[in-house]
């Protein structure tokens, strides 16, 4: 048993020595090991040597899981490698790690390397914002160029890369960069289209600048550097002034960079939009300085103040301006371009001694010499109160001399040609003898900007009277718009005008270039020559003008005056031309004629009058006047005026005047009289015959049928004269005349429906029944005569015993209220009771007018009808219509004594037939 023991022992022993031995020389459990001592190295940061214990370990031979825990191992040792190789800075080692871990692990190798890039922008940054010196920028642009080896397309590098080249002063490499970065970004990040428009605005394109701040303002409305910048862009710019100093109010207001007076630190981090700025991006870490704008944000708002200042002068706030100009000069040192600001506001303000010494100082120090400091010099120094008053006329050459070493230079600037006619406006006051050179220059300055203002107008004149010679025709045509837009007249106003008419075709032709209305100056010169020098058209246009041109200018202007309801305006011109041309008939005329208009007669007549006495053969203006002796009421001073006219005329001239001599007396034969005063008639007022008489017919007639007749002889041919004598003869009753007249009133070729309707009433007089019915059809063509046309018809068939067709025709009559309507019915009436019809004559005559029926004095007879049609219902058994007309009869007067029993019968016997109807 003892033995068996120590066998037994023996035995374990050599087991646990085998199983040791395998534990310790076997490949599973050494592979074990080496595999947990690498995860312990990977565990404490040595990823080196945890890297090189997985990759002793062999794979051969291994089971997929193995191979994939050492895959796993291998690839977080890489990784760990490359985060430690990354803040080391040992970028191209650090991205192989990256790869590497990514194709053992599985991970996107795109964010590998964007973990690569963000880390070397992060250290770009960093090293932005801790050193501006040339060694910082162009290590920060070996870094980029890196980055761009790991990423060639990264808005951010070129936008630090720009920035780098902006401290570097290589300003065409800079924009090169930031266009880059602005396009990469899609135009989502602000700083790019910042800086691109501050460089624009710095090289002066300023248009260029405002474009890339409003891509900037788009992606941001509220940045305060963007909102400064756009203000200073256009004033720079020179655009709206309203908007600029809006703009440039609101960047340096309390939601501006008011905001950050006590913290500027902070401006550049809250000022741009998170998410789209790079610039915020180093500002949340490190101080940024901006390599245009500098790091001083009170230098900021100060260039802010300095374009608002400007904005403000340029809109004319001098006041505020000049506060904001003197406000800046407290706070920096006194810079020219501050010194003429001021000085240009207070000059502005009329405050030109304290301008004066702003502005020669500023005038001192600026080189080149700018013309508008020298200018505004000039003008407080002739502007200014001098300390002893004789060294005023001094002060004032002294301004001429120093304006005109500029003159040349500034030729088209209206400021300039105003400032400088301002100080030469002083030395005309004053009586000082300006040379002819320096008028000419002034005069010019005015030519090139086209001043038509009061001050401009008195230079040209002024050269004009001291050098008559120096002055040019475009200083004449600018003197002419000027006194015609500002109503001006001066002493030198005719020759000056002659001076621009000298050469016509060119003045029109410039007067056509600048839009202004050439006939209107040349009616100015008329007009001003009518009243300075009446009696002749001016000599300057020629002595043709008159006849060919000037008398038709004038009677056009009125008449387009007069369509554009301006009558005063329309007078006027006529008057011109009559003082320009006494004898000119035409002018009487047109004048006449806009008096009458204007119901001023007395004047009208005697201006016809006038006329009359130029040209005593000529008869318009006694047609004329007989128009107005008309509407005047004077009959007999109009009758006369006629038979003057009658008596200078013949032919078709003689029978118009005859004609509407014929118009005016009947006219005035049948005008309602005047309604009297009221008061009481004397026996003198009746002894001197005041009474109101109403023309006779024959007295209203006669002298009318007169000159009708005269007209006829004149011209046989005249249709209105031929109707209207047949109307006159008709209305006085002459039928023998209208008989004789009926022959030369059938002429189918006139159109006019009057004339027919007359001729057709001649042709009834002459008894020609078949003549006046075509006539009446011609007539009746006309809806207007269609209806007294119809009656003339039923005459003609009266006549020709058609009394069928002469009942149509009144038919058509009856329907229309006219004056042959109650006749009509009348006609129609005895048509029916002639053949037995009773009761339609009594239907036709009891609708003609009651006092018609009294006046034609056929009561009687419509009683005595309409009693023998209630017989004749007797008669014929109608008993109830036979008592309605005998009730009719009574009713109307009928005085029979058989009346009463008739009734009576008619009653009777109706109701012994209803009695006997019922018993049926």
């Amino acid at each position: 048993m003892k033995e068996f023991a120590i066998l037994a022992v023996l035995l374990l022993l050599v087991a646990g020595l085998a199983v040791g031995a395998f534990f310790l020389f076997a490949p599973a459990p050494r592979r074990w090991r080496a595999f947990a001592r690498a995860q312990r190295l990977l565990q404490q940061g040595d990823w080196q040597a945890a890297l090189v214990g997985v990759e002793a370990i062999p794979a051969q031979g291994l089971s997929t899981a193995w191979q994939a825990k050492l895959a796993n191992t291998a690839g977080e040792a890489y990784q760990l490698g490359g985060d430690q190789l990354l803040q080391e800075k040992n970028y191209d080692t650090s991205l192989h790690n990256y790869l590497t871990a990514a194709h053992l692990l599985g991970l996107d190798e795109n964010e590998q390397r964007s973990r690569v890039v963000e880390k070397m922008l992060a250290d770009a940054r960093k090293l932005f914002a801790t050193g501006g010196g040339a060694v910082e920028s162009n290590a920060i642009l070996q870094l980029l160029v890196s980055v761009f080896s790991i990423q060639p397309l990264c808005p951010e590098a070129s936008f630090w890369q720009g920035l780098c080249y902006l401290r570097l002063n290589q300003f065409d490499a800079a924009r090169i960069a930031l266009t880059t970065a602005h396009e990469g970004a899609g135009r989502v990040y602000l700083d790019p289209a910042l800086y691109l428009g501050m460089m624009h605005i710095r090289a002066g394109q300023f248009v260029e600048g405002i474009r890339f701040l409003a891509e900037a303002n788009r992606v941001d409305a509220g940045c305060a550097f963007v909102t400064l910048q756009m203000g200073i862009a256009l004033v720079g710019g020179s655009g709206d002034v309203g908007t600029a100093v809006r703009t440039l109010q609101r960047a340096l207001g309390p939601k501006g960079f008011g905001q950050w007076a006590q913290t500027p630190e902070r401006a550049w981090v809250e000022a741009c939009p998170e998410g789209h700025s790079y610039v915020r991006r180093l500002a949340t870490k490190y101080p940024f300085v901006c390599p245009l704008l500098g790091g001083d944000l009170d230098s900021m708002t100060r260039q802010g103040r300095l374009a608002l200042a400007q904005a403000l002068y340029r809109q004319g706030n001098f006041q505020e301006s000049a506060d904001l100009y003197a406000k800046l000069l407290g706070e920096t040192p006194p810079t020219a371009m501050l010194l003429r600001g001021l000085g240009l506001a207070l000059a502005r303000l009329g405050r030109y001694d304290q301008a004066y010494k702003h502005l020669r100082t500023a005038l001192e120090q600026e080189e080149p010499k700018d013309p508008f400091t020298a200018g505004y010099l000039a003008l407080c120094g002739a502007m200014g109160k001098p300390t002893q008053p004789e060294d005023k006329p001094r002060n004032v050459l002294w301004a001429l001399k120093l304006i005109a070493r500029f003159h040349p230079q500034m030729a088209g600037n209206a400021e300039w040609a105003s400032l400088a006619n301002t100080i030469h406006a002083e030395a005309r006051a004053l009586g000082l003898d300006i040379p002819i050179e320096d008028q000419v220059f002034v005069c010019d300055a005015l030519a090139s900007v086209r001043a038509t203002d009061p001050p401009a107008a008195e230079a040209y004149a002024y050269l004009f009277k001291s050098f008559p010679d120096a002055l040019q025709p475009i200083h004449a045509y600018l003197y002419c718009q000027s006194s015609l837009l500002h109503r001006l007249k001066g002493d030198h106003d005719l020759a000056l005008f002659a001076r621009a008419f000298q050469e016509p075709t060119a003045a029109r032709a410039y007067f056509v270039k600048q839009k202004w209305d050439f006939d209107d100056l040349e009616y100015a010169f008329l007009e001003r020559s009518a009243a300075k020098q009446p009696g002749r058209f001016p000599e300057v246009l020629g002595p043709e003008y008159a006849a060919q041109h000037g008398e038709a200018f004038l009677l056009a202007r009125s008449r387009a005056q007069e369509d554009k309801g301006n009558k005063d305006a329309a007078t006027t011109a006529v008057e011109v031309l009559l003082r320009l041309a006494p004898t000119a008939t035409a002018a009487h005329d047109r004048l006449a004629c806009l008096h009458y208009r204007r119901g001023d007669l007395d004047r009208a007549v005697a201006l016809l009058s006038g006329w009359q006495r130029l040209a005593p053969h000529d008869p318009w203006p006694l047609i004329r006047q007989a128009i107005i002796e008309q509407q005047r009421g004077n009959a007999e001073r109009r009758a006369k005026v006629i038979d003057e006219a009658l008596g200078l005329t013949h032919g078709p001239i003689r029978a118009a005047v005859a004609f509407l001599g014929a118009r005016l007396a009947l006219q005035a034969g049948f005008r309602p009289a005047p309604k009297p005063e009221k008061r009481t008639k004397t026996p003198r007022d009746s002894a001197n015959g005041v009474a109101e008489v109403t023309p006779t017919p024959d007295a209203v007639y006669a002298p009318v049928q007169n000159l009708l007749e005269e007209c006829l002889r004149a011209d046989p041919q005249h249709v209105e004269a031929q109707w209207c004598l047949a109307a006159v003869r008709a209305c006085l009753g002459d039928e023998a005349g209208l008989a004789t007249q009926a022959a030369a009133m059938n002429r189918p070729s006139v159109k006019d429906a009057r004339f027919h309707y007359l001729g057709a009433v001649c042709h009834l007089a002459a008894h020609d029944y078949n003549g006046a019915l075509e006539l009446s059809r011609r007539a009746a063509a006309d809806q207007a005569l269609a209806v007294e046309s119809h009656y003339l018809m039923a005459w003609a068939h009266l006549h020709l015993n058609d009394s069928a067709a002469a009942s149509q025709a009144l038919q058509k009559v009856v329907t229309v209220k006219t004056p042959s309507a109650d006749h009509a019915r009348a006609l129609l009436g005895k048509l029916s009771y002639a053949r037995g019809d009773y009761d339609d004559a009594i239907k036709w005559w009891n609708a003609v007018d009651a006092g018609r029926r009294v006046e034609w004095q056929f009561e009687e007879p419509l009683r005595q009808t309409v009693y023998l049609a209630g017989l004749t219902a007797l008669e014929k058994q109608r008993y109830e219509q036979a008592a309605d007309r005998f009730r009719e009869a009574g009713k109307l007067g009928l005085s029979d004594k058989r009346l009463g029993g008739l009734l009576t019968l008619a009653l009777i016997k109706a109701g012994q037939r209803l009695l006997f109807e019922q018993a049926k």
